[in-house]
């Protein structure tokens, strides 16, 4: 299996970046509480980018089962974040920014991966749900965490 089909996270996280960065922060106050400013915006990305390439490249370029995983992890990430897109567009009818790259791209990247590890046999059934379960843990507990401390749950 070519598993330089990882890079295209990273491409599509850049393309969603573009999509949210001009109507991100007064969405992200309304419902997260977090970021407060576009330098803590462009920060957190920074460093999910870094997440995002490091998990990527260790995957490529020092492969074995659990850098695969890890790897693997940054589609499940992505396919998080397109589910708290939909969420929010759904449940409140408006227009959460970056709804359309995390629709149109994020969601058929991850299913193309997911899709390419598993026929591949690659990896374990389990090796494949604990990809899942930490991209899902990467995506959702720091969001809760910043949501609670802004008493937004």
């Amino acid at each position: 299996m070519d598993l330089s089909i990882l890079w295209l996270v990273p491409i599509a996280y850049f393309i969603h970046i573009i999509e949210e960065a001009p109507r991100f922060m007064p969405f992200a106050i309304k419902y997260y509480g977090q970021p407060k400013n576009y330098k803590e915006f462009f920060v957190g990305n920074i460093i999910l980018m870094a997440y995002v390439l490091i998990s990527v490249s260790l995957a490529i370029f020092y492969t074995n089962e659990w850098t695969m995983v890890i790897g693997l992890a940054t589609a499940a990430w992505i396919f998080t974040n397109f589910l708290m897109h939909a969420y929010y567009t759904l449940r409140y009818g408006e227009y959460s920014p970056g709804v359309v790259t995390a629709s149109a791209i994020y969601a058929p990247v991850t299913v193309f991966i997911y899709y390419n590890f598993i026929i591949s046999g690659i990896l374990s059934t389990t090796d494949i749900i604990l990809s899942m379960i930490l991209g899902f843990v990467i995506m959702y507990v720091p969001t809760l965490m910043q949501m609670k401390r802004h008493g937004k749950i």
